[in-house]
C-alpha cells in the first residue's frame, strides 16, 4: 500500500509541474496527432525566429510573421481572432514540401487555442472566437516546415 501511495503523490506532483509549463505544438508532435506522424520528415525546423530589423522586414521576415485581426465580440462575449501567416501582402505558400503546419493563439501566455494543418491542404489562416475579458496580450505563434517558428503579440486595450 505505501508503494501506491507514493506512485499517486508522484503521479499528482508531475500533473502539477505539467500544469505549470505552457505546451507548445512542439511537445505534442510525436505523441497525439496523427499529421505530425505522418509528415514529421517533412518538418525540419522548429527553431525560434525573429525579424532582425523590425523597422525594415524582409519578405521572408513577412511571409512567416503572423497578424492578428480583431473582430466583433457577440452576445456570450466571443470575439472573433483572425490569424494570417503573413504581413502587408505576402502571404505564406501551401505546398506539399512548404506549408504552415500549425498555428497557435496564446493569451497572457496561456495557450488558447491551436491548429494544425497538413501541407498543402489549407492555407496559413485560422479563425477562432475566444474570451478576451481580462486578457492584455494575444500572441499569435505559427510553425513553418522549414524556416521555424514565428511569433507576432498585441496588446489589448
Amino acid at each position: 500500500m505505501k508503494r501506491r501511495d507514493a506512485l499517486k503523490r508522484l503521479g499528482a506532483l508531475g500533473l502539477i509541474a505539467s500544469s505549470a509549463v505552457p505546451v507548445s505544438a512542439m511537445q505534442i508532435e510525436d505523441k497525439f496527432c496523427d499529421v505530425y506522424k505522418k509528415y514529421r520528415p517533412k518538418i525540419i525546423n522548429r527553431t525560434f525566429m525573429k525579424i532582425k530589423d523590425p523597422n525594415h522586414p524582409t519578405k521572408g521576415e513577412l511571409k512567416h510573421t503572423p497578424d492578428i485581426k480583431i473582430g466583433e465580440t457577440d452576445k456570450n462575449g466571443y470575439t472573433l481572432v483572425e490569424v494570417t501567416i503573413g504581413q502587408k501582402g505576402i502571404i505564406h505558400p501551401s505546398t506539399e514540401n512548404h506549408w504552415i503546419d500549425f498555428i497557435e493563439l496564446d493569451g497572457d501566455n496561456q495557450l488558447i487555442a491551436r491548429t494544425i494543418f497538413e501541407p498543402g491542404k489549407a492555407m496559413g489562416f485560422a479563425a477562432y472566437k475566444v474570451k478576451l475579458k481580462g486578457i492584455k496580450k494575444l500572441t499569435a505563434r505559427a510553425g513553418c516546415n522549414i524556416h521555424g517558428i514565428w511569433e507576432y503579440s498585441i496588446k489589448i486595450d
